[in-house]
């Protein structure tokens, strides 16, 4: 007995060969349905329009990219592991160009609501592509390296969708060039941040006592009543910490 096919790939599937059949603008979810051959109901079980089905076949490519990676080559330098990992999704995105193609020329779907969670969807993908890559993607400097990343994918992204050439060079020569360059200014950005953090902690230790401080200092000089012209000192120190 053949194995059952998912419901949420066959969605996904049919919608993607719609897409590349005609505008995206002009596939409805009555032809996903139907091509799906489910009823309106049973799609609404799995997604709630057609921008909830972009974005799972985004999460798909991601499991897909990650459940090839070669354990090998962990040890590689992380330009040329994040190199890999890049041109292995554009690898995985291959069959599905001309519908790619499609929706991009139709500017998938153009609500503000579905713009942002399709920005969302993507930045994820790339904090997951990046963590693949031996890359930390924690804090403030790992959330900055996942935009510019984001923007670096955007940018070979449209160049792949027109490469024609067999193991996609004009792509990844790009990419290359890019992650080289953002590979400078992340190195002036972590040196950045790192200063700022210890001009931080210098300010903390600089910073004067708080009002629980002050109180044990009395506590430990032999008295344990504040004075009223103690207090607003005290006020003072505890506004002016970073805690």
């Amino acid at each position: 007995m053949p194995a059952k096919k998912d419901p949420k790939t066959t969605v996904i599937t049919a919608a993607l060969a719609l897409a590349a059949e005609k505008s995206w603008h002009q596939v409805t979810l009555i032809d996903i349905a139907t091509r799906a051959d489910m009823s309106l109901h049973d799609l609404y079980q799995h997604f709630k329009n057609r921008s909830d089905i972009l974005r799972s076949f985004t999460r798909q490519i991601d499991q897909q990219v990650l459940a090839d990676l070669d354990t090998a080559d962990f040890d590689q330098p992380r330009h040329d592991r994040l190199i890999d990992v890049i041109m292995a999704r554009f690898d995985a995105l291959a069959p599905h160009k001309p519908a790619l193609k499609s929706i991009l020329r139709s500017g998938g779907d153009l609500g503000p609501a579905d713009g942002a969670r399709a920005a969302k969807s993507i930045f994820s993908s790339m904090r997951w592509m990046l963590d693949a890559a031996g890359f930390e993607t924690g804090g403030v400097h790992g959330s900055l390296r996942v935009a510019g990343m984001t923007a670096i994918y955007a940018r070979c992204f449209r160049q792949w969708l027109t490469d024609d050439t067999p193991d996609y060079g004009p792509t990844m020569a790009i990419l290359d060039r890019s992650l080289i360059q953002a590979g400078g200014w992340d190195q002036h950005l972590g040196k950045g941040l790192n200063r700022l953090a210890r001009l931080g902690n210098r300010a903390f230790q600089c910073c004067p006592k708080t009002a629980t401080d002050s109180t044990d200092d009395e506590t430990d000089g032999g008295s344990a009543t504040a004075t009223p012209t103690s207090r607003p000192v005290s006020g003072t120190g505890a506004s002016s910490s970073p805690a």
